[in-house]
């Protein structure tokens, strides 16, 4: 098989500059030959809980900035072509997850040379690939929130505990507006009213009792009907989000969506 030059970064937790302590959390790495871009991060925060304390780590934060890099690199893949496109990227990193400037290297099976640097400089366990691998339903959605998180105005993979239920709930996006707005796509593959109740019920609580320390609070579903959903259950999904104080977006709006978000949303 033959070679083709690579370039890898690693992702750091560097909570204070000045003391330039840092753990590696992850690893990217780029081939601009075939066009190869991915990282991997690692899924816990014992290393990074050492330099700070464990109660004194922000843990969500963290999780949401490791995985705002691995979505933003997803969804923006084709933007980058040279060495020059990854150190940009590099040097917008502005928080406490940097990047180290990029280094050569031969590689010859770029999915098996980043689980090798994973391991070997990072260790432990990977976070699941089911969470940003997958191409996003709504890319924009994926590069507007990424950059919105990267100036503070929004939060990716929010995680709450659901008023009433007590049960764990997180969505990809949330930003502020005067309301704590959770954003949740949604694709609708079949008929399901189940599914639809579920997303309508979790919707009220929240929008009657607030999320933890926002008592403001709205679930926003963005909706894709798979062609085989009959026009009739669209309607009455629509119809019951109305009802249980659901703002819903369907796919067609999506743009027009985006473009609200980006006037409103603050930090």
């Amino acid at each position: 098989m033959t070679a083709e030059k690579g370039y890898y970064s690693l992702i750091q937790f560097c909570p204070d500059v000045s003391r330039l302590e840092a753990v590696n959390l992850g690893v990217i790495l780029f081939c601009p030959a075939s066009g190869f871009l991915q990282a991997l991060t690692s899924n816990s925060t014992r290393r990074a809980e050492k330099l700070v304390g464990r109660g004194e780590l922000a843990r969500a934060a963290l999780r949401s900035a490791k995985t705002a890099i691995e979505k933003r690199l997803l969804v923006d893949r084709e933007s980058f072509t040279s060495l020059e496109d990854l150190q940009r990227f590099v040097d917008t990193r502005g928080n406490s997850l940097q990047l180290t400037p990029p280094r050569p290297l031969k590689v010859s099976s770029p999915t098996e040379e980043l689980k090798r640097l994973f391991d070997e400089l990072v260790g432990g366990k990977a976070l699941k690939d089911s969470e940003v691998s997958k191409r996003a339903t709504f890319p924009s959605l994926q590069t507007l929130f990424a950059r919105l998180a990267d100036e503070g105005r929004a939060t990716l993979d929010f995680e709450t505990t659901l008023p009433v239920l007590g049960q764990e709930f997180t969505v990809p996006y949330a930003y502020q507006n005067g309301v704590l707005n959770l954003v949740k796509p949604h694709e609708f593959e079949r008929n399901s009213v189940k599914s639809a109740l579920e997303l309508a019920i979790r919707g009220d609580l929240i929008e009657k009792h607030g999320v933890e320390d926002h008592e403001k609070s709205r679930l926003v579903v963005i909706s894709k009907f798979a062609p085989r959903c009959d026009p009739d259950f669209v309607r009455h999904v629509d119809q019951l989000f109305t009802e249980y104080s659901v703002k819903h977006v369907p796919a067609a709006n999506v743009d027009e969506f985006a473009s609200q978000v980006e006037a409103e949303a603050h930090g």
